[in-house]
């Protein structure tokens, strides 16, 4: 088993203790130098300095889609969420669950699982009913 999901690519990475441990440590590096860009704000001798370098901060923009397509309700809710790329391809499928009071948990699927997740979504035409509706 695995945490995580279909994906083009078929790459499955499981993060073990160190990779959250660094990721934390990258992540608040992160955060903390958008703060201080942040606390330039303020400066008018820095403004023009400031707009430049929260305009060259990150690399790159990217747009994904997200549906969340709800199966039950309440408690226990379940649901799908397919995430798409640019073009409408199916990117992710995260199969989630929720109970009273709690936050989504993504749940570990395997491959057999993914393959039938895929072919769900693929027949029941979700991707396009949703995504036909954004264009109009």
């Amino acid at each position: 088993m695995y945490n995580g999901c279909y994906t083009n690519e078929r790459e499955i990475i499981l993060m073990d203790k160190k990779t959250k441990h660094e990721g934390k440590k990258y992540s608040d590096n992160v955060i903390e130098d958008m703060e201080r860009i942040l606390s330039y704000s303020d400066d008018e001798d820095r403004a023009e300095e400031n707009h430049e370098e929260i305009n060259n901060f990150g690399l790159s923009l990217s747009k994904t889609t997200t549906i969340n397509y709800l199966i039950s309700y309440g408690g226990p809710s379940y649901r799908l969420q397919i995430e798409l790329d640019k073009d409408n391809e199916i990117v992710a499928i995260r199969p989630q669950f929720q109970d009273w009071f709690t936050t989504w948990v993504t749940m570990e699927t395997t491959e057999e699982q993914d393959k039938i997740l895929k072919q769900f979504v693929e027949v029941s035409y979700i991707v396009e009913h949703m995504t036909e509706s954004h264009t109009e």
